[in-house]
């Protein structure tokens, strides 16, 4: 059966407008009709002028999801263009809980190489949720064992730690950063906008209920 369009609906309407108009008995039905179309016109008019924008976005939040990817931060050199301020590549290890397919051998492979409690670890793996964080910080090389082990359903997202080469050497003058990679004191205060860099995004596909397709692209 041929789906009716917008403009078959108005030819139709404009018929029976027609009819009804001849049958003179008809008038309140008429005007019924007419405010019915009026109210009609007018939501299709505010839903695809006005509010267009606003809905693709919505339509968008919820196929997309946007997971952060924090910059490297700059680097701080002496005089002489020895590094005194560093970075060091960390993981941060999470979970989705849709796509697990092996819960025990995950449970298992992420107590063992997080050295994480095993019921800690359960709590999290078995938690109904679109993501959820096991640890943050983790090194590089564990973060890559993990991924290689190539369970379903467990994520490792690459990250930046500060790391100062000589340790507390001329601590007070070069300060420190948080957990969330902003300069405290010092020169990393000082020049937090300049050495924070610009952090990036991943947008993953996600079903009608936020969880990410599994195998999806991701750009």
């Amino acid at each position: 059966m041929r789906k009716l369009n917008l403009r078959t609906v108005a030819i139709w309407y404009v018929a029976i407008m027609i009819y009804l108009f001849q049958k003179r008995k008809y008038w309140f039905v008429i005007l019924c009709f007419a405010f019915l179309y009026l109210v009609l016109v007018g939501r299709l008019l505010y839903l695809m002028v006005y509010s267009s924008e606003n809905l693709s976005k919505k339509a968008l939040d919820v196929e997309q999801r946007e997971r952060s990817i924090k910059a490297a931060r700059g680097l701080i050199y002496d005089r002489n263009g020895v590094v005194l301020a560093d970075n060091v590549a960390v993981c941060t290890i999470s979970v989705i809980y849709s796509q697990v397919t092996e819960p025990e051998k995950v449970i298992q492979l992420l107590s063992d190489q997080l050295s994480m409690d095993e019921d800690e670890v359960r709590e999290k793996v078995e938690k109904v949720s679109s993501r959820e964080k096991i640890k943050s910080n983790v090194s590089k090389e564990i973060g890559d064992a993990i991924r290689q082990a190539g369970l379903a359903g467990v994520k490792v997202d690459e990250d930046y730690k500060r790391y100062y080469p000589y340790g507390d050497l001329a601590s007070k003058v070069l300060g420190f950063t948080g957990s969330d990679n902003q300069g405290i004191l010092g020169l990393e205060s000082r020049y937090d906008d300049v050495l924070q860099g610009t952090d990036g995004t991943i947008l993953t596909l996600t079903d009608f209920m936020g969880i990410e397709v599994e195998s999806a692209a991701e750009e």
